[in-house]
């Protein structure tokens, strides 16, 4: 099976240059490394508040496009989302060091 490669903030981007990746397509990651969906980061500042989070230092805001394992729980759920497919088409909070932003392959799905 498929594992992302988890990131820090360092290896995505050198410093000064993370806005680079707004709007860039990731692959979120569970905790174990695989891939469960692929995204749009939509948000990088750290005073923003996204489901009831400040998305400081440890998230990012997503917008999930696809969900490769619909049942897959979310890191921080609310009333209405609690798994991937629960959240295909809103924008959530994804962990920094769970998102894989990298110039996707042809054989990726998108």
């Amino acid at each position: 099976m498929e594992r992302c490669v988890q990131s820090s903030a360092s290896v995505i981007e050198p410093k000064g240059k993370e806005s680079l990746i707004l709007g860039k397509k990731v692959k979120l990651c569970d905790m174990e490394g695989h891939p469960v969906a692929n995204a749009i980061i939509m948000s990088l500042d750290k005073s923003k508040m996204v489901m009831g989070k400040s998305l400081g230092d440890e998230y990012y805001e997503v917008a999930i496009l696809f969900a490769y394992k619909p049942n897959a729980p979310l890191f921080v759920k609310d009333n209405e989302r609690k798994t991937v497919q629960d959240a295909v088409g809103s924008h959530i909070v994804w962990f920094r060091d769970f998102t894989e932003v990298y110039p996707f392959r042809a054989t990726d799905r998108l």
